[in-house]
């Protein structure tokens, strides 16, 4: 059997205290632990005490109702909006033009203002030889709801180049509401057959003119 010699017993049992102390310091600095084979065995990363907690999401801000401008319906262009038109009819061998205008501002028309019109009529590419008559002049009005006749005008009214026919048109009040009114225009013209016969055919020559109106905020 081998003897210890007293100093190397007393070095053992140094080093064994001071390993003892050692294990009860650390184990004293940790708040819950019961032992160090319980410090060594958790799995459990140490903090300084503190734990921690999933952020909170941030709350989204509330949605911006986006508000769009109104947006105010326009006016359709019409052909009397700078005053005055022309229009060509054929008629056979010869050609009807009729020019229509108005002192008005034809871009402020409603439904229930006044609205003048002039109409002048003129044979055109006949020779002078053959006298054309006007025997009838007439104007309906047709606001999509109401159809009516607004002027008729009845006669026999020299138009051998380089006579014209005049008149003036005033249309009544249209339906409250209507967008546009359309105007028929016919003409019944009497052509002699030959020169100094006194004997006519009839040619009818219709047009049409569209006014737009103002409705519903519309601007011109």
């Amino acid at each position: 059997m081998t003897r210890t010699s007293a100093p190397t017993r007393a070095r053992i049992v140094h080093r064994s205290i001071a390993a003892g102390l050692a294990a009860a310091v650390l184990c004293a600095g940790l708040t819950g632990c019961g032992s160090l084979k319980e410090i060594t065995s958790s799995s459990k990363p140490l903090l300084d005490g503190g734990s921690t907690s999933t952020p909170s999401a941030s709350p989204s801000p509330a949605a911006t109702a986006i508000v769009q401008p109104a947006v105010l319906p326009t006016r359709a262009s019409g052909p009397l909006d700078t005053g005055t038109v022309t229009h060509r009819l054929t008629q056979g061998n010869f050609s009807v033009r009729l020019t229509y205008w108005t002192a008005d501002n034809a871009k402020l028309y409603t439904a229930g203002s006044l609205k003048t019109i002039n109409v002048a009529a003129h044979v055109e590419d006949a020779d002078s030889t053959h006298r054309v008559a006007v025997s009838t002049f007439q104007v309906t009005q047709d606001d999509g709801t109401k159809r009516v006749i607004v002027s008729t005008d009845t006669g026999k009214f020299d138009v051998t180049p380089p006579y014209p026919y005049n008149t003036v048109v005033t249309l009544p009040a249209a339906t409250t509401g209507a967008t546009k009114l359309t105007l028929t225009i016919r003409l019944d013209l009497l052509v002699e057959t030959a020169p100094k016969s006194n004997s006519y055919y009839r040619s009818t020559a219709l047009d049409t003119l569209t006014l737009p109106l103002l409705t519903n905020g519309a601007t011109p």
